[in-house]
């Protein structure tokens, strides 16, 4: 793999840039109240400079290579302003510690990161993000489900199949392993390469957050390809935020035990570690569906699994300030481990994942000004099992990224400039130990390259123009551009009204491009994997010398389509941000979508209809009867088989009995809305609705039960949440609107559901937490996409020491 030269290239990199950086002083500073507590979300004005900044959510900002002098520092917030001087001499730090006694409420100080690439207030923010704190991500750790902390989120679909099997989405067209949603760690692609898709349970060290955020709506502008419905970008605790050690430990039923250990220390002044590890098992919702189902229209499987499951999760992390804490370089490893992670709901039916180790290497050198990023991620999955067919899956993947970003302000903060370029290669290997290919027909490799930027120009004190693009090439795609525009009109400094325009794409995953794996045909009598033609061969081949290949058994194969074209989308939306009276935060969009190239899921294709690649049968070339033998074939199938005789890329028989294609175009819109309300500073109260509404505008070929959003028309959420000086809680309440459901082998109807989640916390002192978090507190069993588990209830207990 070239993981190796890409990370010797980032060093160069590094190693180049601090050098080029100007060496004069900086002022470091942070806007706090009286009890220590940051302030996010305030401006801070650079006078002499005409230089902005926007404190982080601990209150922290920060001016790079600013020349020696006096200087006067004004601070804003809504109504609220402050101002002080500093004095800074050439090559050092000049701090700054702005005590405020500002009446502000906890919505008005929330800034983000994604959805502009760099620092701004959640109600400056050209796209909707929902944002999960560090408090919010601690209290949800002990259950290691990541995806759930966002199911009551406006305009969120979590649908979950098991206990880490998770489909994340926002406005529409879902599916089992759904990837229209690019999911970030510290700026890495966590995803299994071969699938595009999230592995949620490799995420499932929670504790190890620091925020999440969540981009609704297209986002390839910035992110590229499958940023199609949003971007969720997770941060993790820097070590020297930490300062401690915790250990937690958390047990409760399906068998669930989990124990978790951080530690963060200096080793100096300037350099800091960070070890984290995670252990995890219990029992899935997994039940077998050999001869039986759980309710009525599954198919059945050949095979069961235990339900079981074990997760080890570790890593470490360097982070060396540089030039006087100006920089950070960081590196860091993780591994993670299981011997059975439980089943998959996949578009070749259920998948159980039996032994995988996944490893990880980043780089990272960032300043105010600019990030260098690598990373090489490995996957080694050396015994999955289909359950539909009983066929063995292999899958070994890795990939390696670079990537450069720059940011810069000019005319005295009126225009802020934010652009970069990427790199990455991804090798795919599905061999098992005797050398034969398992899901695709031969090894893959791949390349992509990007270049993304975007613009904000302050027009007027009230109105923000955003323009945005990203030009991408592939071995694996045409090139493509996306484009984005926004108006953000501050009507004052606490409501604002967004207009945006959005192009994004999604590309074929590998098994879409290339898979080539053992299936099943459904049949009353059970799953059928292949169909034995050995006197075909014995009477018509045999005797002519020839080698028709139907000596073993012809299976079922589900097959990629090299043919694929990008899934596109274009976006319209309107969007409102405000604040009223320190006590309510509201969040209003509409948007209209147009979607177009749909890759479908698994499909039949009969006589090569949707994949002309594996078209209608062909005798050897040798075969001297030819008509003859396919004939014979034709009346020993019949018409239900038949069709579905192929021949493989090696000319070997096959029944390709599904594949993908790209089919027909869809307009769809919707409204979310979200509301906190802070009754008092310890009572809160959020209420979130979702509707959703799509037209079939061409099939284009495809059947309309190819074309459902897997989504429903209609859902919404309410809770109420109390946190006191020690102890809190919360009670959220979810209901969705049945919907119809079509992904690969499992279609059907999923019928309206609700559920209850508990939360509650005790601190014992300043080390003993106690916990306790309870998933549909009512135990109504239900599932969430047709395919997945009927899911129950999950309890779980916890206690956690720091020190």
């Amino acid at each position: 793999m070239k993981g190796p030269r890409f990370l010797a290239i980032a060093a160069l990199i590094l190693i180049s840039v601090s050098p080029v950086l100007a060496q004069a002083g900086s002022i470091d500073g942070k806007v706090s109240r009286d009890n220590g507590k940051g302030v996010g979300g305030v401006t801070v004005v650079l006078s002499e400079l005409g230089r902005v900044e926007i404190t982080g959510n601990g209150g922290e900002f920060r001016f790079l290579d600013v020349p020696a002098g006096s200087y006067n520092l004004s601070f804003s917030l809504g109504d609220n302003a402050d101002s002080t001087t500093a004095e800074v001499s050439a090559g050092s730090v000049t701090t700054v510690d702005q005590v405020v006694d500002w009446d502000v409420s906890f919505a008005e100080t929330i800034t983000v990161y994604s959805a502009s690439r760099r620092r701004e207030r959640i109600v400056d923010a050209p796209a909707s993000v929902t944002l999960v704190t560090e408090e919010d991500l601690s209290q949800e750790s002990a259950t290691g489900q990541l995806a759930k902390v966002l199911e009551f989120s406006p305009g969120v679909e979590v649908t979950q199949s098991g206990v880490a099997d998770f489909n994340l989405n926002t406005r529409g067209f879902n599916s089992s392993l759904n990837r229209r949603v690019q999911v970030l760690v510290d700026g890495r692609d966590p995803s299994v390469p071969f699938l595009g898709s999230t592995e949620w349970s490799y995420l499932s060290n929670m504790d190890n957050a620091a925020s999440v955020e969540l981009v609704r709506g297209p986002s390839s502008a910035l992110y590229g390809a499958n940023a199609f419905n949003g971007v969720l970008n997770m941060v993790t605790k820097a070590p020297r935020d930490i300062d401690g050690g915790r250990a937690g430990l958390a047990a409760g039923e399906l068998a669930s035990i989990r124990g978790d250990f951080s530690l963060g220390t200096g080793l100096g002044e300037s350099t800091f570690v960070k070890l984290s590890a995670m252990y995890q098992e219990g029992e899935s919702f997994y039940r077998s569906r050999v001869g039986q189902v759980e309710y009525a229209g599954l198919p059945f499987e050949l095979v069961s699994v235990d339900n079981e499951y074990d997760w080890t999760n570790f890593s470490v992390r360097l982070d060396q300030y540089l030039r006087g804490d100006k920089d950070l370089l960081t590196g860091e490893f993780g591994l993670f481990e299981t011997d059975s992670n439980g089943v998959t709901v996949t578009g070749i039916g259920r998948v159980a994942v039996q032994d995988s180790e996944r490893t990880f290497l980043r780089l990272n050198y960032s300043t105010p000004r600019f990030n260098v990023l690598a990373y090489q991620n490995s996957r080694e999955t050396p015994d999955q099992v289909a359950l539909a067919s009983g066929g063995r899956i292999f899958l070994d993947t890795e990939n390696a990224h670079i990537e450069v970003q720059a940011n810069y302000d000019f005319n005295e903060g009126k225009v802020r400039f934010v652009g970069g370029a990427s790199y990455r290669e991804t090798e795919i290997d599905t061999a098992n130990n005797n050398g034969f290919q398992t899901l695709i027909f031969q090894p893959v490799d791949s390349d992509a390259s990007a270049v993304f930027g975007q613009v904000d120009f302050l027009l007027t004190d009230s109105l923000k123009l955003v323009l945005a693009g990203r030009y991408d090439e592939s071995s694996l795609h045409d090139s493509q551009v996306s484009p984005k525009a926004a108006l953000v009109w501050s009507i004052n400094s606490n409501n604002t009204l967004r207009f945006s325009y959005n192009e994004a794409f999604q590309v074929a995953n590998y098994s879409e491009f290339f898979l080539d794996a053992p299936t099943a045909l459904p049949t009353p009598a059970g799953p059928l994997p292949s169909v034995n033609l050995g006197a075909i061969e014995a009477a018509l081949c045999a005797p002519f010398g020839v080698s028709c290949g139907f000596g073993t058994p012809t299976g079922f194969r589900a097959l990629g389509n090299a043919n694929l074209d990008l899934e596109e989308i274009t976006s319209y939306e309107i969007g409102y941000t405000g604040i009223f009276g320190s006590k309510a935060f509201l969040t209003v969009d509409y948007y209209q979508n147009e979607l177009e190239n749909f890759i479908t899921d698994l499909s039949v294709n009969p006589f090569g209809s949707i994949n002309p690649d594996f078209g209608p049968y062909q005798a050897p070339a040798n075969h001297p009867a030819p008509s003859l033998l396919v004939s014979t074939l034709a009346n020993a199938l019949g018409p239900s088989l038949f069709p579905f005789l192929s021949n493989n890329v090696d000319g070997s028989p096959i029944f390709a009995l599904v594949s993908y294609t790209n089919a027909g175009s869809v307009d769809t819109e919707g409204i979310d809305l979200g509301l906190n309300y802070y009754i008092t500073p310890e009572w809160l109260f959020d209420f979130s609705y979702s509707w959703f509404d799509f037209e079939i505008t061409d099939l284009a070929g495809a059947r309309e039960s190819e074309l459902l959003p897997n989504a429903p028309e209609n859902k919404y959420s309410a809770g109420i949440t109390y946190n006191a000086a020690n102890w809190g809680f919360s009670v959220k309440y979810r209901w969705t609107e049945g919907f119809l459901w079509a992904a690969g082998s499992f279609n059907g109807a999923v019928e309206d559901y609700d559920l209850v989640n508990l939360n509650a916390h005790y601190q014992v002192n300043d080390r003993v937490r106690l916990g306790l978090n309870v998933s549909n507190l009512f135990d109504d069993e239900h599932y969430q996409s047709f395919g997945g588990d009927l899911l129950g209830r999950r309890a779980l207990g916890s206690v956690t020491f720091n020190w």
